[in-house]
């Protein structure tokens, strides 16, 4: 499968699309639905100091929700997710069919996982859910296999880091304005803005 970007920047290296690793839904799926707790609170960027930054009127994304946390806190969101019935829509951003364009999308950390053309690949559908002018707030583990949990080994974290983070915002058209650390007091995170005027 090609994707718009024929190569992107992983590391120091620039790798084509024709290796790629699958990542386990089903086993992600588990793990998420059942084993993991979220810790939305404790983050100081990618917490709810998100819900101030949406301006009245928005529309609202949340890929990957887990336990749907912003629902009550944003008036026009959506929030999609394949493993936790909290979800608005109960889907993998793969499949997710929009009704609508989204102002602001949240993918804190929803899309970590695989290796390849995978993480590109979910990226672009999220960008196609997103009207003209819109923004992108990020929450990206750099591949730490940190959680409370064993089973955390045998999930394939993506080994984001602030150049990849860049060059995705480069490639899909936006324009990455900040970058933090971001902690929950145990697993530090990356914290980023895209914007797209």
């Amino acid at each position: 499968m090609e994707h718009h970007c024929d190569k992107y920047y992983y590391g120091r290296t620039i790798f084509d699309y024709d290796c790629f690793i699958m990542h386990d839904q089903k086993f992600l799926n588990y793990y998420f639905g059942s084993v993991w707790k979220p810790t939305t609170e404790q983050y100081l960027y990618s917490g709810f100091a998100l819900v101030d930054k949406i301006r009245p009127g928005e529309w609202v994304l949340d890929v990957g929700c887990g336990h749907n946390e912003f629902k009550d806190h944003i008036e026009n969101l959506v929030g999609i997710d394949p493993a936790c019935e909290q979800a608005d829509v109960i889907t993998t951003i793969e499949d997710y069919r929009p009704r609508r364009k989204f102002d602001v999308a949240f993918c804190l950390g929803s899309l970590n996982f695989g290796q390849g053309e995978i993480v590109p690949n979910q990226i672009s559908k999220v960008v196609s859910c997103m009207k003209p002018k819109s923004r992108i707030y990020w929450r990206v583990n750099p591949g730490l296999y940190d959680h409370d949990s064993d089973l955390c080994e045998s999930c394939d974290f993506y080994p984001w880091d602030t150049d990849l983070l860049e060059y995705f915002a480069d490639c899909n058209g936006y324009k990455c304005v900040r970058i933090e650390e971001d902690s929950n007091g145990r697993n530090q995170r990356l914290y980023a803005e895209w914007v797209r005027s």
